[in-house]
This record gives structure tokens, sequence and C-alpha cells, in this order.
């Protein structure tokens, strides 16, 4: 009898180191399995599970490590766009700076417009250089565009104003016959050095009469026949008329070369040997008297 209760001691030391677990399979039955309770199994035969989730395409990943014995999924919805926060960047140049520079017609020196626009807010200015051909004579007299004036007993009066300023000014003018054979020439501009070229093809005797503050430098006889000139103060005559190398025979009708006189070669010619740019031209084809202011 003792033998027989060791024995079944020695069998039960045996298996003690064995469970046996009944799980109820719902249907009413039972079975039996056993299980070995070593180590927690993982999912990932022992490796690291990571998640990773990223939000903008300009972002630095964010991970998430797993506890190897969870098998849940966690993620991360935050992100970093190389340390700068993506919602305070507009992503949009807002400087932008041009410069746009404005000339006023033939009769203005330039004038500077600059527009420069930072963000929403534009502001302009206009450089003040804007003129109307006045000029500032010797005196420092403020001296307006010439006006060109005449008499004339047969034809058309025509003229001629070149609106921008000169510093030098070139004035012509032309007929093709005076009546009497005298024309009377009243010059009233006024501090502003001056060059009065006369011209005919019949022979004329030009008489002048200088207003004060005149700067009268320089008086050129042109034409087919020859001309004599009075009244021109201190100003140099130079004549070319009757000699055969005038400017033209005659130019009196603006801007066209008409009847065998040559208006634009007359002053092609006054403006190479001057070299100075017209002014004014006024003529006609007879005339009694002109006058400039």
């Amino acid at each position: 009898m003792i033998r027989a209760v060791l024995l079944f001691s020695l069998l039960l030391a045996a298996c003690g180191d064995d469970s046996i677990a009944t799980t109820d399979d719902g249907s009413g039955g039972s079975s039996s399995s056993t299980t070995t309770t070593g180590p927690t199994p993982t999912t990932s035969d022992g490796a690291t599970a990571t998640t990773t989730t990223s939000t903008g395409s300009d972002s630095d990943a964010s991970s998430t490590t797993v506890d190897p014995v969870t098998t849940g999924t966690t993620t991360t919805t935050g992100s970093t766009t190389q340390g700068v926060d993506t919602s305070s960047s507009s992503g949009e140049d807002t400087s932008t700076s041009g410069t746009t520079t404005t000339t006023t017609g033939t009769t203005a020196e330039e004038t500077t417009t600059t527009t420069t626009t930072t963000g929403d807010t534009t502001t302009t200015t206009t450089g003040d250089t804007t003129t109307t051909g006045d000029t500032t004579g010797d005196t420092g007299e403020v001296v307006g565009p010439p006006v060109p004036a005449g008499v004339c007993t047969a034809g058309q009066l025509t003229s001629f104003v070149e609106p921008m300023a000169q510093a030098e000014e070139l004035h012509v003018i032309g007929v093709y016959q005076a009546a009497g054979n005298a024309i009377t020439v009243d010059v009233t501009r006024a501090d502003v050095p001056l060059t009065l070229v006369l011209s005919s093809y019949e022979p004329v005797a030009f008489t002048l009469n200088l207003g004060p503050g005149v700067l009268l430098e320089h008086v050129i006889l042109n034409g087919y026949n020859a001309h004599t000139v009075q009244g021109q103060g201190a100003a140099t005559v130079t004549d070319v008329s009757g000699q055969f190398n005038f400017f033209a025979a005659c130019g009196y009708f603006w801007p066209e070369n008409d009847g065998g006189c040559d208006t634009p070669g007359l002053v092609a010619g006054a403006e190479a040997a001057t070299g100075l740019s017209l002014t004014s031209f006024a003529g006609c084809y007879e005339g009694t008297s002109f006058s400039l202011d």
C-alpha cells in the first residue's frame, strides 16, 4: 500500500509543470487544448513595429515606436517644415519695383516717374523736370518760344517754330521779293544769342530795329541778287548774296521747294554754316516787314 502511494506521488510530481485549460467553444460541448505559458508572443517576430504618417509634402516625417507587446497603430498628425511654421508662410514675393521713366512730347525735357510697390502699398513719385520750351537767357530771364510774324503784300505767310528751347537761336526770314525793294525787321526777342538769316531772290535793302536786351550776334544775307543791311549794331555780317555761293537762290514757303526756290536747301545751308539748328522761319512771296519776338 505504501508503495502505491509513493508511485502515485511521483506521477503527480512529474506532471506538476503542465496546466490543463478547458475552453467552452460556445456549442454546448467542450474542447481542451494545451497552452504553454512561455514568453508573451508578438506579431512582429520580435521586431519593432513603426507606423509613419506625413501630413505635408514638404514636411519631415514624424515617427512613433510601438512597444513590442502592442499590436495597435499610433498616428501622428503634426508636421514640421524645416523648422518653419507653414501656416505663416504665404509663398509669395510681395516686393516689386519698377521704374518707369515719361517724356511729354517734343516740347519737354525728360520727366522721370518711379513707381514702387511693396505688398499692397503703391507709391508714385514724379520728377518736376517738365518744361514747355522756355529757356533762361543770359540775364536770368525766362524766355518763351519765339513768335515770328510778317506783313505780306503777295502770297501767304508761312512760318515754323521749334518748341524745344535752345541756348543759341537761328532765325530765317525769306521772300522772293520786297515791295519797293525794302524790308524792315523789328527784333525784340531779348536775352538769347541770335543769328538772323535774311534771304530774297530779288535785291532787298534790309533795315533792322533792335529792341532793348536783344543779343544779335550774326546776320547772314542770302539770295540770287545782292542785298544790304543796316541797324545790325555790333553783329557780324556775312554776305553770300549775289555771289553764286548762296545757300539757295531763294526760299520763302515753308517747308517746300517751289517755283525754283528751295526752302529746305536754304535752311540746311544756314544750319551747316552756323552749326545751329533752326529755331524759326517766316516767309512769303512778297513782304514789307517782319518781326521777331
